[in-house]
């Protein structure tokens, strides 16, 4: 299936609304892609004369994975607003928009005459989704954020590494959690204030920011500071097999252990008086947790999850990557789309993990080239014609690039 030639029948959440995006790397652009994934027509205004600092980042001779995947479907402007023909452009693209994103450290678009004042004059009923590393207030507002910085401060990091018996020497995750999770955040922030401006006819300035969005996305370990000022974190148990690694739990409950049992061909043993209820369960849950780790070291990861899985006991396989973008599940649910890249050729992608009953979302086609559609902007939405154009071009106001 071909996600730029794709026909659908259904319409996207967001069919007509026009989002211009200011902003590079990960937070920013995944909120765009997520909107972009529901309709939206998103127009990426790109830094001159590089762009998106993504398109450069791990690229192994080939597109980078990252621009590829949080780009996708989206239309790129690469234009120069530190001359006035540029910010011309911007703000004739603003004043038919529904939403602006800008990802830069508080005070850089008021600086350039883009703030959220400025663009009401330009559109009153705008909304302006801000994602930055700490937010618009506060003591560290000013300081430049990513996603590794949040993950260090926000105490994510020390619940996975410090608060362990014995603590382990802190290292990074293998995703920028923070960014992603600030994506969805801005994603269902911009969704809920087009809502309310569909009711009410006002705009919105929306502070989204990495810090917030990692702190609030805590399960339990912080809340339970508050409440009792005790640092209480738990770790899902990962369980060595014959051949790999495993996640399952002793529990929740007193069934789940029955089952447990029965997968491991040892039914009678739910009936230990150890064992033999939730609450003698409960006492003695790390022998409980002993015995099934011995049966676990003795299967495969393949058989182990089988048994589990058959008797309704939840379990997972921990995978590689390779094996993990692979599985059946992926293909089950769409998780990857086929789209015509400019450079590559059909390529896949990774699709979106929306489903709707009554509409569409999904990846509409690839991540653009730099200033891929420079002109057909210019000429198709703002009405210029071929001479201003190519006086544009000329001008070295616009800038288009194949990568």
């Amino acid at each position: 299936m071909n996600g730029e030639n794709k026909k659908s029948k259904k319409p996207g959440a967001f069919n007509g609304i026009r989002v211009v995006e200011f902003a590079a790397l990960i937070a920013g652009p995944s909120c765009g892609k997520y909107l972009a994934d529901h309709g939206a027509d998103v127009i990426k205004v790109e830094r001159y004369p590089l762009g998106d600092i993504s398109r450069h980042s791990r690229t192994n001779g080939s597109r980078s994975p990252m621009f590829v995947q949080h780009n996708a479907g989206k239309r790129s402007l690469c234009v120069d607003i530190k001359q006035p023909e540029g910010m011309t452009i911007v703000r004739d693209l603003i004043a038919k928009a529904d939403v602006v994103i800008e990802a830069f450290t508080p005070g850089v678009m008021a600086r350039l005459g883009l703030g959220y004042e400025d663009l009401q004059a330009l559109n009153p009923s705008i909304i302006l989704c801000s994602i930055s590393g700490f937010g618009q207030t506060g003591p560290n507002a000013n300081r430049p954020g990513y996603a590794h910085i949040s993950h260090s401060m926000t105490g994510w990091l020390g619940m996975q590494f410090l608060h362990r018996d014995p603590p382990e020497v802190p290292r990074g995750p293998g995703i920028a959690i923070a960014d992603t999770t600030t994506g969805l955040t801005a994603f269902g922030a911009v969704a809920s204030a087009l809502y309310r401006k569909a009711t009410t006819g006002e705009g919105e300035h929306i502070d989204i920011a990495l810090f917030d969005s990692l702190y609030g996305s805590n399960d339990s370990s912080l809340q339970g500071y508050l409440l009792n000022g005790e640092v209480d974190v738990w770790y899902h148990p990962v369980y060595a097999t014959k051949d790999g690694y495993l996640t399952t739990l002793v529990g929740p409950d007193h069934r789940s252990w029955r089952n447990s049992c029965i997968a491991m061909g040892n039914a009678e043993l739910a009936d230990d008086p150890r064992f033999c209820n939730e609450a003698q369960l409960g006492a003695n849950r790390d022998k409980a947790a002993e015995i099934l780790s011995n049966w676990l070291a003795n299967v495969t990861s393949e058989e182990a999850e089988r048994l589990l899985t058959k008797h309704h006991v939840a379990s997972g396989i921990v995978n590689t990557v390779n094996k993990a973008a692979r599985q059946p599940q992926v293909t089950a649910r769409n998780l990857t789309i086929t789209v015509k890249d400019p450079l590559l050729g059909d390529t896949e992608v990774i699709n979106s993990a929306f489903r709707y009953a009554n509409a569409e979302s999904g990846v509409k086609g690839p991540a653009p080239t730099l200033g891929q559609h420079n002109e057909e902007i210019l000429r198709d939405d703002l009405g210029y014609d071929d001479c201003e154009v190519t006086a544009l071009k000329i001008g070295a106001v616009l800038r288009e690039d194949q990568n």
